[in-house]
């Protein structure tokens, strides 16, 4: 009966939808039920994070864990069920590794190359109820220090929609926007008609300025595509969407191909501004062969020198559901006979429809990572197209636009934070870095009220999870504050946290206290994140709900 009491105990904490730290879920039908919550979340001491937790529907396993990339999951939860919506990186185990989510809610978010460097694409703004963004386009360094921040240029104030951000070779981006414009919708049966235009832009981001700029109206008829007016076009507030621009690319001799789902199209274009043919939708000038038919697409991608095409098959739309499910697709492209066929397609484990946006990921190694858009769920599939595992990271109104996967290698301008927890007797250092990824090992040293300043070292502890906890074993001095210093792999010190007292209270490291310059944080502000991990204290969880289970039935 005590054993069941303290269980209980647990689960009522789980049960709320907050997580214990560090804390991933494994085939558990409590989550996937929604008995956890319709947006199960972790949380910290050491950081207000509150990134989504995840569960394993289909888990790796030993035969599978070595066929899995290594690398970083990039997704940017949002909905009414999430607590926190906004760019999160987690490592595969699913322990966060970077809470982005200060910038807002975002729906573009990736790696790219800038100016030589490796660097983050985020897109930050307003999401308007068409479905549509009116923001900026952000770029961050390995720092998460925003070094660039532009949007659409020359559009009568129209700014940045989230749909695509893209790095050229040149250091241009191409991204994507939408103008409200008057329009004859008389056909329609209405006057005053509205259109809201999709729009294509190569924008230098040092600059501001564009390069080039596609105007969809301009090349494709709007009687053209699929997505009538409906009750919209009868204003600038309600203008009708009739091309929806999601994804542009460029490809090495220059041209363009552009995404709209509403017209079920792909267009290549030139530099011009003129199609040069359409895949796909009423006006296919490709020949689409067995299989290669989409509809209401997302994230479309050339690949192998343009050899290939890689989209996401919406096949559905909230108005109308045109197959049983949602897929993943790689094209094969002949330029020489100007046709398409199927070389691959990824179905969803629960085999349904995404209503709006996903994408999918082709990986170095062959292996596919693919993000199901409106379906709050990713999967990772090895090269003949078989799951290695489906993550679930929600359950009611929670989706992630795209998910990714990168390798990717940061060191924050900020210290590690800290929490000091006090038991009587016993004392209990929480630590964690947000965005750190280069962590091996948290030295923690403590010092008196006398000597603040003076560091005294207690112990070396490997890094575990997003936050680490360690215990002050040495009692024999009355610490009053405690500090740690993150170590990487070479135990070298990257950076030194403030000095932290149980109260909050916080001093300065000491002035002898110095890392060198490439490794160091720069910065006296405490802030919350850290790194990678081991799957034990998620299995303990595991275990415990999964007893817990087994004395209720009893």
């Amino acid at each position: 009966m005590l054993l069941q009491s303290f269980l209980a105990l647990i689960c009522l904490g789980i049960l709320s939808g907050r997580a214990l730290a560090d804390t991933t879920y494994f085939q558990s039908s409590d989550y996937s039920s929604g008995a956890l919550g319709s947006g199960p979340y972790q949380t910290f001491k050491s950081s207000s994070s509150t990134p989504s937790a995840w569960n394993f529907v289909v888990p790796y396993n030993d035969s599978t864990a070595g066929q899995i990339e290594s690398g970083l999951v990039f997704i940017a939860p949002r909905g009414t069920n999430v607590n926190s919506p906004g760019a999160l990186i987690y490592d595969k185990s699913g322990d966060l590794i970077w809470d982005g989510t200060h910038f807002g809610q975002t729906l573009t978010f990736k790696v790219a190359t800038y100016q030589g460097e490796p660097v983050i694409l985020l897109w930050t703004g307003t999401v308007a109820g068409a479905g549509v963004g009116f923001g900026y386009d952000l770029i961050l360094n390995n720092k998460y220090e925003i070094i660039a921040n532009f949007t659409a240029a020359n559009l009568n104030g129209s700014l940045a929609d989230f749909h695509d951000i893209e790095m050229t070779s040149n250091d241009t981006a191409l991204i994507t926007a939408y103008q409200p414009k008057t329009w004859d919708l008389s056909a329609f049966n209405i006057t005053d008609g509205w259109l809201l235009d999709s729009i294509a832009q190569e924008v230098d981001p040092s600059t501001g300025e564009a390069i080039f700029t596609w105007v969809a109206s301009d090349h494709v008829d709007p009687n053209s595509c699929y997505a009538s007016p409906g009750t919209t076009g009868t204003s600038s507030d309600n203008p009708w969407d009739y091309f929806h621009i999601n994804a542009v690319n460029k490809d090495g001799a220059g041209n363009y191909l552009i995404s709209s789902r509403h017209c079920h199209a792909i267009y290549k274009v030139a530099s011009s501004g003129d199609i040069i043919w359409t895949l796909g939708g009423h006006n296919s000038t490709v020949t689409m062969n067995d299989g290669t038919t989409f509809a209401w697409q997302h994230d479309v991608r050339w690949h192998n020198q343009e050899t290939q095409m890689s989209l996401f098959d919406n096949e559905g739309t909230a108005w109308e559901l045109d197959s049983s499910s949602s897929r993943g697709l790689l094209l094969d492209f002949d330029a020489s006979n100007n046709s398409v066929s199927l070389n691959k397609q990824w179905i969803p484990y629960n085999v349904t429809v995404s209503e709006s946006q996903g994408n999918v990921g082709i990986l170095d190694s062959g292996n596919t990572l693919i993000g199901w858009g409106q379906i709050p769920y990713f999967s990772e599939y090895d090269a003949d197209g078989q799951f290695l595992y489906v993550v679930q990271f929600g359950v009611g109104d929670v989706q992630s636009y795209r998910a990714y996967h990168y390798n990717w290698t940061a060191t924050p301008n900020t210290r590690p934070s800290v929490f000091v927890e006090t038991d009587g007797s016993n004392t209990t250092v929480y630590t964690s870095w947000n965005g750190a990824t280069e962590v091996d090992t948290w030295q923690l040293s403590g010092s008196t009220a006398d000597s603040p300043q003076l560091a005294v070292p207690i112990s070396n502890t490997s890094r575990s999870g997003f936050e680490t906890a360690i215990s002050v074993t040495d009692t024999s001095k009355n610490f009053a504050y405690f500090q740690v210093a993150a170590l990487n792999s070479n135990k070298t010190i990257i950076v030194y946290s403030n000095f932290t007292a149980s109260d909050g209270s916080q001093q300065d490291p000491a002035a002898n206290q110095t890392v060198d310059s490439s490794n160091s944080s720069g910065s006296d502000s405490p802030s919350s994140g850290s790194t990678q991990v081991t799957v034990g204290s998620r299995m303990i969880t595991f275990v415990l709900v999964t007893v817990w289970i087994l004395f209720s039935i009893v």
